[in-house]
């Protein structure tokens, strides 16, 4: 029980949680994560955009639709209703097989969907929720303000109609990362999962067109990530961080613990390493912690913080930043 821990309120006997993705998205791989030791999962998003995808898609396949407005109001109905009873019931049936937390994850693209599918999945037995906000400035004209107020209205609505915790994943594009984890915790999130990984475009230089590049994340990409997590973490964030983005080993886990983070998220590693290679990261962190004489993960988190050496995170191009803008 070394590795037990809390996250959301949630218990977790260990802080390794499987990110949203295809690992999450079947109750098998479910039970497969929870058997491995994961601490809990975070289902596959329900993604608003692709359920009406796929009613442009079905649409497509007559112009009965396009003729008669009740067939065509049908279809969206139904095939709304049908994508989320499908997620409904891997929800019900996960909680049936697995004892740890099912945190549900949602993107929405219009404001009444996210209350509306937010309920759904509470009512379902979603343990928690986790927001996957993603709005990017592609649009010259698009105030970059407009666009951390929109986080915030989200969440504050979901917030008010919902009962359980619900946390926020952040991309790491905004020009002041803490300053907007401090405006959703007073928003009502409960956890910031940093960071996000947005689709990566590519371009193949024989065809010249764009294509889709590397979906997985690198160990690389973890050092981002813990420069964020030991700032904010050092600033007081008066919510839950969970580390995610290129934690592939034991060894990361324990430095993202250090810095301040309450539980890791892990995906492409498990893609890379298979599901089971939990257990092997579970048994690094318990190893390390036998070596350093700590009973508990939570008597280590946030560690290094009490170091002066912590402002190393502030650093940037090998010089700490020298200026004050107040």
């Amino acid at each position: 029980m070394k590795l037990k821990t809390s996250y959301l309120g949630l218990e977790l006997k260990s802080p390794i949680i499987v990110s949203s993705s295809t690992l999450t998205g079947n109750v098998e791989s479910i039970k497969h994560c929870a058997e491995a030791g994961a601490g809990a999962v975070v289902l596959k998003s329900i993604f608003e955009e692709q359920i009406l995808s796929d009613i442009k898609k079905e649409e497509g396949y007559t112009d009965i639709y396009n003729s008669y407005f009740e067939a065509q109001e049908y279809l969206t109905t139904f095939m709304r209703g049908n994508e989320i009873d499908i997620y409904v019931k891997l929800i019900q049936e996960s909680k049936k097989v697995v004892d740890i937390p099912i945190i549900a994850s949602v993107n929405c693209t219009s404001k009444g969907e996210w209350i509306s599918i937010a309920k759904e999945l509470q009512v379902a037995g979603a343990d928690a929720l986790e927001l996957n906000i993603a709005i990017a400035a592609f649009d010259r004209d698009l105030n970059p303000r407009d666009i951390e107020t929109e986080y915030i209205d989200i969440l504050t609505e979901v917030e008010r109609n919902i009962n359980i915790p619900v946390s926020v994943k952040l991309g790491d594009h905004f020009t002041n990362i803490s300053q907007m984890a401090f405006n959703l915790t007073k928003a009502g999130a409960k956890g910031l999962v940093l960071f996000n990984r947005f689709y990566n475009p590519d371009i193949n230089i024989e065809k010249m067109n764009v294509v889709p590049g590397n979906s997985m994340s690198t160990q690389e990409e973890n050092h981002n990530t813990l420069r964020w997590i030991s700032l904010l973490s050092s600033q007081g964030v008066p919510c839950e961080l969970s580390a995610s983005r290129g934690v592939y080993t034991g060894e990361d886990v324990v430095k993202q613990i250090l810095a301040g983070a309450k539980t890791v998220q892990v995906c492409s590693t498990l893609y890379r390493n298979g599901i089971d290679h939990i257990k092997q990261m579970n048994a690094d962190i318990e190893a390390w912690m036998e070596r350093h004489n700590f009973n508990d993960v939570e008597s280590f988190r946030g560690l290094a913080n009490k170091k002066e050496d912590i402002k190393v995170a502030e650093r940037l191009q090998y010089l700490r930043r020298n200026y004050d803008l107040h």
